[in-house]
């Protein structure tokens, strides 16, 4: 700790160097130090990381993988180890409810609709507690259960401005390792898949907010 507060203070940051440039409190033991992290990456990358990581700790983790469901059953396991609860308590039927909570509703007014702007990053974290439920839940009926999985998998893969692709592609695969799957379901699952790897990368860039759904895809009924 010491030397990190010896090379603050060599660096000259403990004040604001100009009021114009954007700078970060940090606090090392009684001190505040006004950092301007654009000038050592490393340490603006670990304070992007702790921000995200105090407000949702679990959901930054799942995000913070590449789509290799391998990576992804070891986190899982290592949750079920650590006994954390990632479902917080919830149903296979609330995880789907929830899930749909991305979705734009519409509240009569006036003789008017309103739009009231479905919740995005909340869809986008509950698709992670579906992924872990698959990976290491157990169900009542794998038969009556695997039809509601692939339909709440279908809307995932089917919503790509909601769910983005690391996340369409990760919860596709835990299904299809899971449970057995029709052909007819594949080919459901295969219309919706998108190749083109530079809008790929453009989704994952934005895999922050949503501001507009186009798809006009609501459910499914998917099932053989």
């Amino acid at each position: 700790m010491a030397e990190v507060g010896e090379l603050l203070e060599n660096l000259k940051m403990t004040e604001p160097p100009n009021p114009s440039t954007t700078t970060t409190t940090i606090k090392i033991g009684d001190k505040d130090y006004h950092i301007e992290l654009s000038k050592i990456p490393y340490l603006s990358a670990f304070a992007d990381f702790e921000t995200k990581a105090q407000a949702q700790p679990k959901e930054l983790c799942f995000r913070s993988l590449p789509p290799d469901l391998a990576q992804h059953h070891a986190l899982c396991e290592t949750y079920e180890f650590l006994c954390i609860d990632v479902l917080g308590g919830q149903s296979l039927n609330e995880v789907i409810r929830d899930l749909k909570s991305g979705k734009d509703d519409y509240e009569l007014e006036y003789k008017y609709y309103r739009t009231i702007k479905g919740n995005k990053s909340k869809a986008r974290d509950v698709a992670f507690r579906l992924l872990h439920l698959i990976l290491c839940g157990e169900f009542e009926n794998e038969t009556k259960d695997s039809t509601n999985v692939y339909n709440a998998v279908m809307f995932i893969v089917s919503h790509a401005n909601t769910f983005k692709w690391r996340t369409r592609k990760v919860v596709r695969a835990a299904y299809e390792e899971r449970f057995v799957v029709s052909v007819k379901q594949r080919a459901g699952l295969d219309k919706w898949e998108k190749k083109d790897e530079a809008k790929l990368a453009v989704e994952d860039d934005g895999d922050v907010t949503t501001e507009k759904e186009d798809s006009v895809y609501c459910g499914s009924d998917y099932s053989d």
